[in-house]
C-alpha cells in the first residue's frame, strides 16, 4: 500500500508478545464465498477509483469502505474514519468488517480489484497507525497464477478463506491472466482476533526467486492512474506553461496516463482517453 518509511511506529501500540505478524496465516473462518461474490457484482461500476498509489500499486482499482473521508490515500490510515454509505448495502461484507464479525470491528475496510498480469511493486507499509493491526484478506475472485510475496516466500491466497500477512514486510504481488478481487481489512488487536490467530494456520508459501525479481524490477505489466494529487499538480504545472485544458489532455494521451475511467467494467470506458473535461473536472 502505502511506502512511507519515514512513519514513526514508536509512538503506537505494539503487538502482544508471541502475536507478531507472520506471513502467511490462513484462518479457521467459515466464508460463505457465494455470499461475498453476490454483493461484490451488485456494487455499481461508478463506485469504483483507480488505486491512489499509482507507482506501486500497478492496475489497481479500489474502494473505501470504511476509512477517512479526505478522498486521498490518507483515508486508509486516518484518525478519523466512517463507514462508505455503500457499505449499508453489502450486508455481509458489514458483517465480517463490525464488532460482531469474526475478528473484531475492522478499523479501515476497501476493496482491491487487480487487473489481469497486474503487478504490485515490492513496498512496506510502514504507517504507525497500522503497527498493531492486522490485515486481513478474504479473497473474492483469484486464478491459480496470483501470488503475494513476502520476504521472498509467494503464497496463492484461495478463496473461501479469510489469510492475513506481514505488511509491514518486503511485499508486492504478481497475479494471473484474470481479476483478482480481495476484501481488505485492518483490525486492531483484540481478544477476537486473538482467539483466530490461536487457531490459524501458518503456511509458509514458496519461495520464488522469479516473482521477488519481478516485483523489485520498477516496471508495471499495466499503466495505472497515478492518482489525483498527482494529477492535479500535473495540471498545474503544464498551465503555468501556457497550455489549455486540450492540450493538457494530449500531453497525457501521449505519455498514455490512464484515466479515472480506466477500471470501469465496461472496456470502451476502460480505453476512453483524456478530453478537456475531464482535465477540468481534476481541479474542481
Amino acid at each position: 500500500m502505502y511506502n512511507a518509511d519515514g512513519s514513526d511506529a514508536a509512538d503506537h501500540p505494539q503487538l502482544p508478545e508471541g502475536y507478531g505478524k507472520r506471513s502467511f496465516l490462513r484462518f479457521a473462518v467459515p466464508v460463505d464465498l457465494e455470499r461475498l461474490r453476490r454483493e461484490y457484482v451488485s456494487i455499481p461500476a461508478d463506485a469504483w477509483m483507480a488505486s491512489y498509489w499509482g507507482t506501486i500499486h500497478c492496475s489497481v482499482g479500489m474502494l473505501l469502505l470504511r476509512g477517512g473521508q479526505s478522498g486521498t490515500e490518507r483515508d486508509f490510515f486516518a484518525d478519523d474514519v466512517a463507514d462508505s454509505p455503500l457499505l449499508e448495502k453489502l450486508p455481509y461484507i458489514k458483517s465480517l468488517m463490525d464488532d460482531t464479525g469474526p475478528f473484531g470491528r475492522a478499523h479501515y475496510g476497501f476493496l482491491f480489484r487487480m487487473e489481469p498480469n497486474g503487478l504490485t511493486q515490492a513496498h512496506r507499509d510502514m504507517m504507525a497507525k497500522w503497527t498493531d493491526m492486522f490485515r486481513i484478506h478474504f479473497p473474492i475472485e483469484s486464478n491459480s497464477r496470483a501470488r503475494l510475496i513476502s520476504d521472498g516466500y509467494a503464497q496463492h491466497l484461495t478463496p473461501g478463506h479469510a489469510w492475513s500477512f506481514d505488511n509491514g514486510s518486503w511485499h508486492g504481488v504478481v497475479n494471473g491472466s484474470t481479476e483478482r478481487i480481495h476484501l481488505i481489512m485492518d483490525v486492531q488487536f483484540n481478544p477476537q482476533l486473538k482467539h483466530q490467530i490461536d487457531a490459524a494456520e501458518f503456511v509458509r508459501g514458496e519461495q520464488r526467486e522469479d516473482l521477488v525479481q519481478k516485483i523489485e524490477a520498477g516496471k508495471k505489466d499495466k499503466a495505472s492512474y497515478p492518482g489525483d494529487e498527482f494529477m492535479a499538480n500535473a495540471v498545474i504545472q503544464l498551465r503555468r506553461q501556457g497550455m489549455n485544458n486540450k492540450q493538457i489532455a494530449d500531453a497525457f494521451n501521449a505519455k498514455k496516463i490512464p484515466t479515472k475511467r480506466y477500471f470501469i467494467k465496461n472496456r470502451r470506458e476502460q480505453l476512453k482517453k483524456w478530453n478537456a473535461v475531464m482535465v477540468g473536472e481534476i481541479l474542481g
